[in-house]
């Protein structure tokens, strides 16, 4: 526990579970033509477009808000796939169920034990308006793109920057959690110790390798 002063936690994926919401963001846009499968197919191509413009933008040095690049890739998808609705309903659609993400099963009694022993920031990609609101039950600090105008890992790495220059300590004495290739690298980049939460028990794929990879919360808790 000495080592670290700060622990950093990514939201989606980390603290809750969005997948499961993935039925109520697609039956509203598919109706009848609606199937687990169909639903599955096309978020998967919602996310590569996503993460295609969104690398363009940042390529080129400019920002645009959650909302802005799942508009954009709401539009290319239903062109695609003749989906006759109404993007901007999707995007609305889409955040609300970000908001109603399922908490894990650890995700409580993480947040319960490491409150009080420890400095805690949730670090995000997002919007603000795609958040739950659960964390306004702990003392954390939060730290969005929106915020910051940046994402995590792009060519200023601005997010975890904020987050050591907010809290005045060394890099190395905070410790960033989350999902995604973004959350390791950019928390590396930055000097800041990097643990890959991986659920899914999937492949790492780059160079780079995390400091810690954890299945849990609990787990993560222990090495603590």
């Amino acid at each position: 526990m000495g080592r670290y002063k700060v622990i950093s936690l990514d939201m989606f994926q980390t603290l809750v579970n969005i997948q499961d919401r993935r039925a109520y963001v697609w039956k509203p846009i598919l109706q009848q033509d609606y199937s687990e499968e169909r639903a599955l197919a096309l978020g998967s191509m919602l996310l590569s477009s996503y993460h295609t413009l969104a690398s363009e933008i940042r390529g080129n040095g400019d920002f645009w808000t959650s909302k802005e690049i799942y508009f954009r890739s709401f539009q290319q998808v239903f062109m695609q796939h003749r989906v006759e609705f109404d993007p901007f309903l999707a995007v609305e659609n889409l955040f609300e169920q970000h908001r109603l993400s399922t908490l894990y099963e650890d995700t409580e009694r993480f947040l319960q034990r490491i409150c009080t022993e420890y400095q805690v920031c949730i670090v995000s990609d997002t919007d603000e308006l795609m958040l739950p609101d659960f964390y306004q039950n702990y003392p954390v600090t939060l730290f969005t793109s929106e915020m910051y105008k940046s994402y995590k890992n792009d060519s200023r790495n601005v997010m975890f920057q904020e987050v050591i220059a907010h809290y005045g300590v060394e890099p190395g004495q905070i410790i960033h959690v989350g999902d995604t290739a973004a959350d390791v690298l950019g928390a590396a980049r930055a000097g800041i110790t990097a643990c890959w939460i991986n659920r899914e028990e999937a492949m790492w794929q780059h160079e780079v390798k995390p400091d810690y990879t954890v299945t849990t919360l609990d787990e993560l808790y222990e090495l603590l």
